[in-house]
């Protein structure tokens, strides 16, 4: 049995590789294919060691309940879980030296543990939606970046700012965002995104995008498949949108199809309903979103984050644990279910069912692991405690690429 998973795995990965090649430049000759064959894969080997439960732990992240110290939920989310990573919100930051020190007991936890490190993520993309903590000076919002429309600017300000991010433990941040801010009733993107110009958002996302990950950040572009035309909140209600096919790829799409092809490795979907693309399932559930049009359309080959699985949006018509699984079914890689232990552990469950029970298979389970592993291993991913920051040097940096403005 193991050398069929084996075989299967690696069947995967070649064919992976293959669809990922888009140009001459990628092809190898046959010493080149002999000498990979002859590599080991240590990802492969790690994901075909797992047992079950550590491979579901993968596919989730989890909220942070502590702030000064984890709370025993925290820490069997970590020990006994292995989720794959948390999340930040604004309540469990209060300082720098609180949230390094926060930040270090969870990577110190992992590495007793001999576990995979962990993403540790957070919500800062400056202006209104900003969860650093209040003694760091705030950055310009993506709507004061989209009016000066310079893309040097919008790398400086988000290099600076995954400077930032970095150094108080976090390597996740989900951002850029990649709506295209076409409705003036929008108010839950509103000033978060760069522009109504969709070229315009293309091109700053991409600066924003390069500005995270050359300070060591994995961005997660988001809202896909596009939050700008709402006028609903998905966070209480489901939005729903008439676009067509032609609109949703020349309008919505635009910004996240240049991410993609600029190598941005994770996205996140949102909880929206297109009608007219598929008028049954939201955005989160629908294999029309997440396999024909991302995976085959736009050739995205990263990892796909949910938005957060508590929100209204979703579970007014879904159970957290159903729609968990669903999603993982429809070509989710990653759950994000930002609070509650109970809908954590309850969805863990589930999921461990439905693979006891062949409602999902294990096969589908060890792919995501691999593709989850890959982009951890790809940006370095540690658990090196972080030192001591100086909040004044800090607040200089910002200073400095803010009046540059």
């Amino acid at each position: 049995m193991y050398m069929l998973k084996r075989i299967f795995m690696v069947l995967f990965i070649s064919m992976f590789s293959i669809v990922a090649c888009t140009s001459t430049e990628n092809l190898i000759d046959d010493n080149e294919i002999k000498q990979t064959e002859e590599k080991k894969d240590e990802i492969l080997e790690k994901v075909l060691s797992m047992s079950l439960d550590e491979k579901i732990g993968q596919l989730f992240i989890g909220g942070v309940e502590g702030v000064n110290t984890l709370s025993e939920n925290d820490i069997k989310l970590i020990s006994d879980y292995k989720l794959s990573g948390l999340i930040f919100f604004g309540k469990n930051i209060e300082s720098s030296s609180q949230i390094i020190s926060l930040t270090n007991q969870i990577k110190d936890l992992v590495s007793h543990n001999g576990d995979i490190p962990m993403f540790l993520s957070l919500d800062q993309e400056g202006g209104l939606v900003t969860r650093l903590p209040s003694e760091i000076l705030k950055f310009d919002s993506a709507r004061e970046i989209g009016k000066l429309n310079d893309k040097d600017y919008a790398y400086e300000v988000a290099r600076v700012m995954g400077d930032v991010i970095y150094s108080l433990g976090f390597n996740m941040n989900f951002a850029p965002v990649l709506d295209v801010y076409t409705n003036p009733k929008n108010t839950v993107i509103g000033s978060r995104a760069f522009s109504s110009d969709e070229k315009i958002v293309a091109e700053l996302g991409v600066a924003t995008m390069n500005g995270l990950i050359d300070s060591g950040v994995i961005p997660v572009g988001k809202h896909y498949p596009g939050h700008g035309d709402t006028s609903e909140d998905s966070h209480y209600e489901l939005p729903v949108l008439d676009h067509d096919y032609e609109r949703l790829m020349n309008v919505e799409l635009y910004p996240f199809k240049t991410a993609i092809d600029n190598g941005i490795d994770s996205l996140l979907v949102s909880h929206l309903l297109y009608r007219n693309i598929d008028k049954d399932n939201i955005a989160t559930l629908s294999r029309t979103f997440l396999y024909d049009i991302l995976r085959g359309e736009l050739g995205f080959r990263g990892i796909v984050i949910t938005d957060d699985m508590i929100m209204k949006g979703l579970t007014n018509t879904n159970s957290i644990e159903e729609a968990s699984l669903k999603a993982l079914k429809s070509g989710v890689d990653i759950l994000l279910i930002g609070s509650g232990y109970e809908n954590v552990v309850n969805s863990i469950d589930r999921i461990k069912q439905a693979v006891l029970d062949g409602e999902i298979e294990e096969f589908e389970i060890e792919r995501k692991v691999y593709n989850i592993l890959r982009i951890k291993q790809k940006y370095g991913l540690n658990n090196e405690v972080m030192p001591k920051v100086n909040v004044e040097d800090i607040n200089s940096r910002v200073r400095t690429v803010l009046n540059k403005n």
